[in-house]
């Protein structure tokens, strides 16, 4: 035999791949090197939602073939976490983009890029003004506003101050009843629809245009019988920090028995809403507090409690038919379904009003 003839016979045969689907998965993994993609995803701003964002990211991305190591996603998680910390401190409007395109070939990698875009309660308040059919807060004045102001004595005699006013809907109608209604308002868009409104209608309303935490603003002092917060609390107060100086502020602008009237989502009792909650209630316009922060927020304050009652409640009770829902997000909303996807009798939170009198 000869040595040529040796060398065929002792070479074997490569086993070359022939079943179907093993077949179809390797095509399948060579796809991705024909796929581009690019792409924005823009969220809240909440710290305490980074770790659901990255795996949305991650399964984002991998849809598109391109597949991220745990370090990889680790240093995503890092820049959005600071990202998201630094935004949310200025403001739970803020929301972050994270734009992605996939990088040209013979890469099959991706590029991404994460960006503040920072707001504010008058920035939101100006894309309503801008974009929303008014009226942005429901046509009628609150039953409960009405109902105690009627308590007060006779309207001329008794001046209200409307914290947090939007356009007018408490302010205006007490002012037709006589009170000397005046009005304090963050959002200037707001604040300048109040002021046109008013003019018109010839009545006593001076607009002060700012936070009424500021000592600065120019709000008479010891001189007001009532002081409200309608649905103010409820949407842009974060801390008990912040409640606290409400009080303080109470404190300085009602006369000697004046009422201080709010709305407030107050967490029912048993449950105790951690960070997560928190964080998402003041991105959902419905900060939560417990009944044990209110209660410190008032300490050491010359304020007594008088009544703690559900808004739903004495709202829908209250008011005629034919203004019920003031909105059509009211109901839901005061149930604490902005914040939490349940029917109302599981909702762990509501909306309630609550009234003080300043006892000094």
């Amino acid at each position: 035999m000869s040595t040529k003839s040796k060398l065929v016979s002792n070479t074997k045969k490569t086993a070359h791949e022939t079943k179907e689907p093993i077949l179809r998965q390797a095509i399948l993994r060579k796809v991705p090197t024909r796929l581009f993609g690019k792409g924005e995803l823009i969220m809240p701003a909440v710290p305490a939602l980074v770790d659901y964002y990255v795996d949305l990211l991650n399964q984002t991305w991998r849809a598109l073939g391109r597949i991220f190591s745990p370090e990889e996603l680790d240093y995503l998680r890092k820049v959005m976490r600071e990202q998201s910390e630094q935004a949310f401190a200025l403001s739970p409007y803020s929301r972050l983009s994270v734009t992605y395109e996939t990088d040209p070939l013979p890469k099959t990698s991706l590029t991404w890029t994460v960006n503040l875009r920072p707001s504010s309660i008058e920035a939101e308040y100006a894309e309503w003004v801008a974009t929303r059919t008014p009226p942005l807060f429901g046509e009628h004045p609150d039953a409960k506003v009405m109902d105690l102001a009627r308590t007060l004595g006779e309207p001329k005699d008794c001046p209200v101050l409307d914290v947090g006013a939007g356009t007018g809907r408490n302010t205006l109608p007490l002012a037709r009843l006589g009170h000397q209604a005046d009005a304090v308002e963050i959002a200037p868009a707001l604040a300048q629809i109040l002021r046109d409104e008013a003019q018109k209608g010839s009545l006593n309303v001076t607009v002060y245009e700012g936070d009424v935490l500021d000592e600065s603003i120019p709000v008479p002092r010891n001189h007001y019988r009532m002081m409200l917060l309608a649905e103010v609390i409820a949407s842009h107060f974060r801390s008990t920090d912040q409640v606290k100086r409400l009080f303080a502020a109470a404190d300085r602008i009602l006369a000697p028995g004046g009422l201080l009237v709010f709305s407030a989502f107050v967490a029912h009792e048993g449950y105790k809403p951690d960070d997560f909650a928190r964080q998402l209630s003041q991105v959902m316009w419905c900060c939560l507090f417990t009944k044990g922060q209110l209660q410190e927020a008032a300490s050491g304050l010359p304020f007594e409690l008088l009544s703690n009652e559900s808004t739903l409640e004495y709202e829908k009770g209250s008011l005629p038919e034919t203004q019920w829902p003031p909105t059509g997000w009211y109901e839901a909303w005061c149930a604490g379904r902005d914040l939490f996807d349940l029917t109302p009798s599981k909702s762990p939170m509501e909306l309630r009003w609550l009234v003080y009198r300043k006892t000094s």
